[in-house]
Parts: structure tokens; sequence; C-alpha cells
């Protein structure tokens, strides 16, 4: 968008509206909606098998760069089975281990950070529909300094970071705000 000459407000809209796609922003969206059809642990091997066998896309799955595993992955999945225990929604948990495994072992296409990220939002409670613009929030200011950096040089930017902030923090449970 910003390569185009857009403004700030046109570039942030074009990245908003890529974002709804069930192929990126939705699709920790349509992780939850797949696991609450799938609804319990039992039927989860049957529905992931049914789903291959159509030669559906099951989303969650495979990532464009991270092709042998996402490195978000192992965090995010560590975080979820803590929320479940807490919650005591492991069926989340049992779901997740049986549709991770039956992809690597069929496929070899391994979970993407939306996979342990929908069921995790989900547990937490808070709404499918928000999925994506937590997508936005957490991407906002970036994005913003990268639209500056692209108006003041206009040349292809590919930019890579590293996260520096805090290591751990507690989070209050929304029913206890």
């Amino acid at each position: 968008m910003t390569s185009s000459l857009s403004d700030l407000h046109g570039a942030i809209t074009g990245a908003i509206a890529s974002l709804k796609g069930a192929l990126h922003g939705g699709a920790n969206e349509a992780v939850m909606h797949m696991m609450k059809e799938i609804g319990k642990p039992e039927k989860a091997k049957a529905w992931i098998e049914n789903a291959l066998a159509k030669k559906k896309v099951v989303m969650g799955f495979g990532h464009r760069v991270y092709r042998t595993g996402d490195s978000r992955v192992p965090t995010m999945k560590h975080y979820m089975f803590k929320v479940a225990k807490l919650l005591k929604k492991e069926k989340y948990t049992r779901m997740y281990e049986i549709l991770e495994k039956v992809m690597i072992d069929k496929k070899n296409i391994h979970p993407n950070v939306d996979f342990p990220c929908g069921p995790t939002y989900y547990m937490m409670g808070i709404d499918i529909d928000f999925y994506t613009p937590i997508f936005v929030m957490s991407r906002i200011t970036g994005w913003s300094a990268h639209i500056m950096e692209q108006h003041t040089s206009n040349k292809l930017i590919r930019p890579l970071s590293k996260y520096r902030g805090a290591e751990v923090r507690e989070v209050m449970l929304l029913n206890q705000r």
C-alpha cells in the first residue's frame, strides 16, 4: 500500500483489510470455528482425516516462511495449555494434540501461531469477532513506523525484528477485572 504513496490512513486501512481474510489475520478465527465444529476431542481424528480426504485447507497449519515449524508456536502452545488447565477446558488441548499429530504424521505440515492462538483467546472469553482486531492492535505501531520509514525513502522494506520487552507478565482474567 505505502509503495503506491498512499497516506498513513490508507495504508493502515489496506493492511487491516488484508488481515481479515482467512489466510492471514482471520486464520485464528477459522481455527476456532473449526474446533467448535468438531465439538469434542473424540471427533477430532475423524474430522481431520475427512477434511484431508476431501483436500480441504485446514486452517492453523503451514506457513510460507516457517516450513519446519513456526518458532512462535511452542511459547503460545505452552500458555494455551496453562490457560486450559487453569480454566478446566482441556478439551481444546486434547483436540489440539490430535489435530496436530494427524497433520504432522499425514502431511508433514506443522501448526502456525494461529492454531494455539484461536482456542486460547476463546478460553479467555474473547469473542471470535475480536481476534482480527487484536491482531491489528498488536501490529499497528510497527506498521505506522514502517509506513513513515517508507515515506522517507520509498524503497522496498523487508524488516526483521526482535522482541525486547518483559519476558513474563501477569494477566488478570476477564471475569476478575
